[in-house]
């Protein structure tokens, strides 16, 4: 065989196996537990250093009209 056609071949086996190993992961089953797995924040009222939000000020009056 020549090189050129050993290194087509080469490339072309790992290619397929990349192929492959994409497609698997793909089609893998996934464990109910996991597929159902979502972040859930902590609560605030939990959290030790948190603060609690500053009033807000009152608008300032609007300019008497001439």
């Amino acid at each position: 065989m020549s090189v050129g056609r050993t290194a087509g071949w080469t490339l072309g086996g790992l290619a397929v196996g990349v192929l492959a190993g994409f497609a698997g992961e793909l089609f893998r089953r996934q464990p109910a537990g996991k597929v159902q797995q979502r972040y859930v924040a902590p609560e605030a009222t939990r959290t030790t250093d948190a603060r609690t939000p500053s009033p807000v000020p009152e608008p300032a009056a609007e300019p008497a009209a001439r």
